[in-house]
C-alpha cells in the first residue's frame, strides 16, 4: 500500500493507484473520475487561500453529502487547514455554537444571504466558498462562488505535519453542549489504512455509507476510499426514505462494502422487495452504533448470503478498536459480541478503581490506539476525565461497560452512566432493550428512566410500531419481559409510537424519544456521536 504520512495526499495517491480518468465518486447527479476529484478539491483549496485561510485555521463544511461535500473536506485538507463538517440539517443556534467554539476563520457552504448571516453572525468567518452557487456580495466577508471557481489553479500541497490537527468531529454529548474531538492526520490515516486491510479494500470496490459528515463513520469513505483507489457512492437523503430505492441503488451501483447502522440494513431486507434486485456484488457489510437483533442480523444474512457481515465497535473519540466478523448467521439470541481488538489498539477492562475485573466480569473498557485523538478541542477539563495516561501509553475511557467471555471475545453490556438503580438493584437499559427487541412484533425499542418529583424511579419502554401497545397488547409485552427479566428491571409501562425519533445515520434518538412521549430522562443516547 502506498506510503503517505497526511490526510492532504489522499487524493494524489487515488490518481496514482486507480488513474486519474477511473470514477471515484457519484451522487446520483454528478460523478467525477479521481482527476477531476483531486482538481475540484484543489481548486475549493485556492479558494480559501485567497480568501484568508492560514495554516491551522478551522474552515466549517456546511453541506449536505455530495461530490461537492466530499471536494470541499479535502478541499480544507488541502489548504493545510482542520476542517470541520457541520450538521447541515441543525438549527441555526447548534451550528452558530460550533462554528464558535471551533473559532473557525471560514465555511464552505450552500448558504447564502439570511441564512449565512444568521449561521455566521458573531463569528470569526470571513471566508466564504460557496462550490454550488455563484459568488454573492456578504458585508464583512470575502466570498468565492462557483463562477470564480472554475478559473482558479489548485493549490499545490501544504506543508503539514502528520501530528497536525486534520479535523474537528463534535457531537452535543449527553449534556448537549459542543464538543469537539480533535483528531490528527496522523489518527485519521491510521484509522484509514487499518480500515482498508481489515476488510481488504483495494481499488476495484466501491462504498457506501449512509452517515453525514459530522458523523465519525463518514471517515471510511472520505479517507480509506482514496487511500486504495476504491470509488465511493454518496446515498442521496431522499432514497433512505424508500427502502427499495436503496435496495435498488446499491444493485445498480454494483456496491461491494456497505457500512450503515443495523436500522437500514433491516428495514432494507424487511422492505426493500430486495428479491427483485441483485445484490450479490456486496462482499462485506459492516455495521456499528447499536445492537443487531440476532434474529434480524440472521434474517439479513439470509438475504444477501454474498456478503460477510461485521460488527464494529469504537467511540468517535479513537475511530475504532474492535471488530467480529460473521460469516454466518447466529443461530440463537445471545447478544452479538463486539469482538476482539483490531490491530494497533491495547484494550483494558477496569473497575470503579482503576483495577482490572475479574474474567468474565463487566468493567469499563479503555482503549489505546493511534486512531485516537489528541484530545477534546480546549476542554481540558473533558480531557482530565476521559484520557489517563499510564505504563507511558494515552487510554482512552469509553464509559461502556464490556465483558470478556471465555472465547475471549468481548460483548457490549451496558453504559457506566446508563446503569441505573431501581428499588436498589442496578439495571442496564440497553439489556432492557434487547429483552424487547427479541419479541416478535415490535421493530424498534428505547428504555428511558422516569424520575418523577417523587424519586420513585421507574423504567419506560417505548417501542414502534404503536400497533405492539394497543388492545392490551402492553400488558402482555410485560407479562413477556417478566419472563426473562428481573422482577426490577420489567418497565412499568410500555408506550407505543408508529416511529421512534432517529438521528442523521438512523439509529435511535433516546433525548427526542423522551420528549415524544413526555419521559424525563434527558441524557440522551449514550452513542449519539457513533
Amino acid at each position: 500500500m502506498t506510503e503517505i504520512e497526511t490526510l492532504d495526499d489522499l487524493l494524489d495517491t487515488a490518481v496514482t493507484i486507480a488513474g486519474a480518468d477511473t470514477e471515484a465518486i457519484t451522487d446520483g447527479r454528478s460523478r467525477l473520475s479521481w482527476g477531476e476529484y483531486r482538481d475540484l478539491a484543489g481548486r475549493i483549496a485556492t479558494a480559501l487561500l485567497r480568501s484568508g485561510v492560514t495554516p491551522g485555521d478551522r474552515v466549517g463544511v456546511h453541506l449536505h453529502k455530495s461530490v461537492h461535500s466530499f471536494a470541499s473536506v479535502h478541499g480544507v485538507l488541502r489548504a493545510g487547514a482542520v476542517m470541520v463538517p457541520l450538521d447541515a440539517l441543525a438549527p441555526v443556534a447548534a451550528i452558530n455554537a460550533v462554528l464558535r467554539d471551533a473559532g473557525a476563520s471560514a465555511i464552505v457552504t450552500a448558504a447564502s444571504g439570511e441564512a449565512l448571516a444568521a449561521i455566521t453572525a458573531g463569528t470569526s468567518v470571513t471566508g466564504v466558498v460557496t462550490p454550488l452557487a455563484d459568488s454573492v456580495a456578504v458585508p464583512g466577508s470575502s466570498t468565492i462562488g462557483a463562477d470564480r471557481l472554475v478559473g482558479l489553479e489548485p493549490a499545490p500541497p501544504p506543508v503539514v505535519d502528520p501530528d497536525d490537527l486534520a479535523y474537528l468531529m463534535y457531537t452535543s454529548g449527553s449534556t448537549g453542549t459542543p464538543k469537539g474531538m480533535a483528531h490528527t492526520h496522523r489518527s485519521g490515516l491510521t484509522y484509514a489504512r487499518l480500515a482498508a486491510e481489515t476488510y481488504t479494500v483495494d481499488s476495484s470496490d466501491r462504498l457506501a455509507n449512509i452517515a453525514p459528515l459530522h458523523f465519525d463513520q463518514s471517515t471510511f469513505e472520505l479517507y480509506a476510499a482514496p487511500l486504495v483507489g476504491a470509488s465511493v457512492l454518496v446515498v442521496p437523503d431522499g432514497v433512505l426514505r424508500f427502502p427499495a430505492s436503496l435496495a435498488k441503488l446499491i444493485a445498480d451501483e454494483r456496491i461491494t462494502v456497505w457500512y450503515s447502522v443495523p436500522y437500514v440494513i433491516d428495514q432494507m431486507v424487511s422492505r426493500g422487495a430486495i428479491e427483485d434486485h441483485d445484490l450479490g456484488s456486496l462482499r462485506w457489510i459492516l455495521y456499528g452504533g447499536e445492537p443487531f437483533p440476532p434474529t434480524a442480523l440472521a434474517r439479513a444474512m439470509r438475504a444477501i448470503p454474498s456478503a460477510r457481515v461485521s460488527n464494529i465497535y469504537g467511540p468517535a473519540e479513537v475511530n475504532q478498536c474492535t471488530v467480529y466478523n460473521l460469516d454466518t448467521p447466529p443461530t440463537d439470541d445471545a447478544p452479538i459480541p463486539i469482538g476482539r481488538a483490531w490491530s494497533g489498539a491495547a484494550l483494558r477492562l477496569v473497575d470503579e478503581t482503576g483495577k482490572p475485573v475479574a474474567p468474565g466480569a463487566p468493567g469499563e473498557l479503555l482503549v489505546s490506539s493511534d486512531t485516537m485523538m489528541r484530545g477534546y478541542w480546549n476542554r481540558p477539563d473533558l480531557d482530565a476525565r476521559a484520557i489517563a495516561q499510564e505504563d507511558g501509553r494515552r487510554w482512552y475511557r469509553t464509559g461502556d461497560l464490556i465483558a470478556e467471555r471465555s472465547d475471549g471475545n468481548l460483548v457490549f453490556v451496558g453504559r457506566v452512566d446508563n446503569q441505573v438503580k431501581v428499588r436498589g438493584h442496578r439495571v442496564e437499559v440497553e439489556a432492557v432493550e434487547a429483552a424487547l427487541l427479541d419479541i416478535d412484533g415490535i421493530d424498534a425499542a428505547a428504555v428511558l428512566v422516569d424520575r418523577p418529583a417523587s424519586g420513585d424511579d421507574h423504567l419506560v419502554a417505548v417501542v414502534s410500531p404503536e400497533a405492539a401497545t394497543v388492545d392490551g397488547r402492553d400488558a402482555d409485552l410485560i407479562r413477556q419481559l417478566a419472563a426473562t427479566l428481573p422482577r426490577y428491571a420489567v418497565p412499568s409501562r410500555v408506550v407505543g409510537l408508529d416511529d421512534l425519533p432517529r438521528t442523521g445515520t438512523g439509529k435511535v434518538d433516546r433525548r427526542a424519544v423522551g420528549r415524544a412521549v413526555g419521559v424525563g430522562d434527558d441524557r440522551g443516547d449514550h452513542r449519539a456521536d457513533r
